[in-house]
């Protein structure tokens, strides 16, 4: 089984993750607070985190010092890191601090699950169901 932690603070976000990426093979956790997250990462060993880089106020970086706890703390845990106020500065800064991927919202589920599948976890929701869905502007959408 894969375990992927998702840190978002926006509900709706973490709620359409959630169910997006959760199969039989994978468990999906979520949380709005850097806190919690790094107390899951230290209690359990997850293969992805998915993170919004602004986790607290407007000018927040919380997902990137997240990032570099992870590579501190788990470095076996693979790192996304997505944003609705992305810049190439902060794209850089990721890399090299080692995400995996970095995305700008929002970001469909079928572009998600394609790098899902180039980090070794296999998500059949979007495959199988061929539903791209996505967060734009607050509201989750579907499109078939």
């Amino acid at each position: 089984m894969k375990k992927i932690l998702v840190v978002d603070d926006e509900e709706n976000i973490l709620l359409l993750l959630s169910k997006a990426l959760k199969t039989n093979n994978v468990e999906v956790i979520t949380t709005t607070k850097i806190e919690e997250a790094e107390y899951a990462l230290k209690n359990t060993f997850f293969d992805l985190v998915i993170t919004d880089i602004r986790l607290n106020g407007v000018l927040g970086r919380d997902g990137l010092k997240l990032l570099e706890y992870i590579q501190e703390k788990s470095p076996g845990t693979k790192v996304i890191i997505m944003t609705a106020y992305g810049s190439k500065e902060i794209e850089r800064e990721a890399y090299e601090k080692g995400a995996s991927f970095y995305f700008e919202k929002p970001i469909a589920i079928k572009v998600l699950n394609d790098h899902l599948k180039r980090l070794g976890i296999f998500n059949q929701y979007a495959k199988t169901n061929k539903i791209t869905t996505g967060v734009k502007g607050g509201e989750i959408y579907h499109e078939m």
